[in-house]
């Protein structure tokens, strides 16, 4: 019965968003979807433990388990995909000349037939890749005016 509760809320949200002209069109729009739904489901266990409703937390805690289970059955892109897909968009950056800046390298990464159009991914660990990998390209120079620091 509790799987059922969970598809319920599924199809039910996503009927709203059909309405809203907003419909769950990619893998990765449905992946943020159960995200969304279990992390709300988590917030609500940890207001019914609050409020001593064990039998409440309980079962949104099974919800959560149901969620995950869906979350789980998704193909997602490894961190090692990610640096390589980082790797090359820098590459192909330096071989245009331009110069590797995060936010271009970004823009690459999930333009539409980029390497990370509709991947599901961790959108941290994209983050903190791309300014590493930018850094260790190009650290940052100095703001003009200021003295390049000099080793004595």
């Amino acid at each position: 019965m509790p799987r059922l509760n969970v598809l319920r809320g599924i199809l039910t949200e996503t009927t709203s968003l059909e309405k809203e002209s907003k419909g769950i069109k990619t893998n990765k729009q449905l992946y943020k979807l159960l995200q969304k739904r279990k992390s709300a489901s988590l917030n609500a266990a940890k207001e019914f433990q609050a409020a001593n409703r064990e039998d409440l937390t309980e079962k949104e805690n099974e919800q959560v388990g149901i969620l995950q289970g869906y979350l789980d059955g998704f193909a997602t892109t490894s961190a090692e995909e990610v640096v390589g897909a980082i790797q090359a968009s820098i590459q192909e950056l330096e071989v245009e000349g331009v110069t590797p800046k995060r936010d271009r390298v970004r823009a690459r990464l999930y333009r539409p037939g980029g390497a990370f159009e509709d991947k599901i991914l961790d959108e941290a660990l994209v983050a903190k890749t791309i300014n590493r990998m930018v850094h260790e390209v190009a650290p940052s120079k100095p703001s003009p005016g200021q003295p390049e620091s000099v080793a004595y």
